[in-house]
């Protein structure tokens, strides 16, 4: 082996690597994830830091806040009209600011990040796969290691995802419009919208302000609908924890990078990548998550095709500018940071023109075939929920549900009200 080569045992001081790995690591209360303690207060604190813009946001205008109010009550009466959307009673709308929508964010998306945390944390144990051709010098090093790392990464990998959450509800605070700008379900009856989000699509698009806010309000108002469904919200988290859970530690992705290791400017360097989030959950990523995403993609296509369907043609009654305001807000969904893009990895969304394109294509199938009918089964019962495939197929759907072409159920064996008439075999 050369004089350079780190697996020279005459090159390698493995305590002083420790030491500086610990360092970096933030072993002793400091260090590249701050300093020790519940990681989601500091989580919390730099999400709203980000979204408020270290606190220089304003609070809500009154004024901005009664306007949309008043508003609220005719985008909910519009809302209630749609076929298959059913609201429940009491839901009612709050104008927020970036930092109350990203506090409650935080709250709310927790369970998806305190899941990956459980998966990744009970399945630290791997130990690293050691090349066959290593001479006993250094796998006498790379052994012992081997172990460490494995331990090390389990316990680094919540922390780290922890801390990119926090910038990533941040940066999604930032843009925000409302509750459901991301597919997920969320608790209770108060559904809240950003008037500071909507000034900027009324700005990028050139409608009147008013008209931004009506579409707004009856988007979400339509989306909270579906995501309340209690059979959907279930199918939806559970599909989402089941994502999150996939992920497994990858220690030989680690040891990798460790072989070219000699000083301090390269652990700093292995330490930064560490410290991506994206990164990190790209390394993790397993044979489970391709089983999932198909069932994720479909579900996800649905619900979008039939929130954004039904807000049309609310909207449709009310205004003449929303094509181009449903167009803003699908670019602002599309063209997303890599920061947001961060919690579209952890739970398997992936929202892009052919998933809101493929959404829209299912609606649109259901509308030409079965009319207002196969809209209101569409979230009837959790056996009518469509499967991959039926949703590039609506006739499929429609037939397995019992619905026929104009609308009608059709069925070819009727229930009778007793067995009297059936006969004995």
């Amino acid at each position: 082996m050369s004089g350079n080569d780190p697996l020279n045992p005459e090159n390698f001081d493995l305590q002083k690597l420790l030491a500086q790995l610990s360092q970096m690591f933030g072993a002793g209360g400091g260090g590249l994830f701050g300093p020790q303690g519940d990681p989601w207060d500091q989580a919390t604190k730099v999400a709203v830091a980000i979204a408020s813009e270290s606190g220089a946001e304003p609070n809500v205008e009154p004024a901005d806040r009664i306007a949309i109010e008043d508003l609220a009550r005719v985008a909910d009466m519009y809302a209630r009209q749609r076929p298959g959307v059913s609201l429940a009673d009491g839901v009612t709308i709050a104008a927020v600011s970036r930092r109350t929508w990203t506090t409650d964010a935080v709250a709310a998306y927790k369970p998806f990040f305190d899941r990956f945390s459980e998966a990744v944390s009970e399945n630290g144990s791997t130990e690293l796969t050691l090349d066959d051709d290593l001479s006993p010098e250094e796998a006498a090093i790379l052994g012992p290691m081997s172990q460490m790392f494995g331990q090390m990464l389990s316990q680094l990998a919540p922390t780290m995802v922890i801390t990119s959450a926090g910038a990533m509800l941040g940066h999604l605070g930032q843009r925000v419009i409302g509750s459901y700008d991301l597919p997920i379900p969320r608790p209770g009856k108060v559904v809240q919208v950003v008037p500071a989000g909507m000034k900027e699509v009324a700005e990028a698009t050139g409608a009147p302000l008013r008209e931004v806010q009506m579409f707004v309000l009856i988007h979400e108002l339509i989306a909270h609908s579906v995501l309340s469904v209690p059979h959907v919200a279930d199918r939806l988290e559970s599909l989402y924890l089941d994502f999150a859970s996939a992920f497994r530690p990858n220690p030989d992705a680690l040891m990798g990078d460790l072989g070219n290791i000699t000083d301090l400017a390269q652990i700093a360097e292995l330490s930064a990548k560490m410290a991506d989030g994206n990164a990190m959950l790209n390394s993790m990523r397993t044979k489970t998550h391709d089983l999932l995403v198909p069932q994720l993609d479909a579900l996800v296509a649905a619900v979008l095709g039939f929130v954004e369907n039904a807000t049309m043609a609310a909207c449709a009654k009310l205004m003449t500018g929303h094509p181009a305001i449903r167009d803003a807000l699908r670019a602002r969904r599309v063209n997303a940071s890599d920061p947001e893009n961060f919690m579209e990895k952890l739970l398997g969304l992936n929202i892009d023109d052919a998933t809101l394109e493929r959404g829209e294509s299912f609606i649109a199938g259901i509308i030409e075939r079965a009319g207002d009918a196969g809209l209101e089964r569409l979230w009837a019962d959790q056996l009518d929920l469509p499967t991959p495939a039926e949703v590039d197929a609506p006739g499929l759907w429609l037939a397995r549900i019992g619905i026929g072409e104009d609308g009608d159920a059709s069925s070819s064996f009727e229930i009778p009200d007793d067995l009297s008439g059936l006969d004995d075999h």
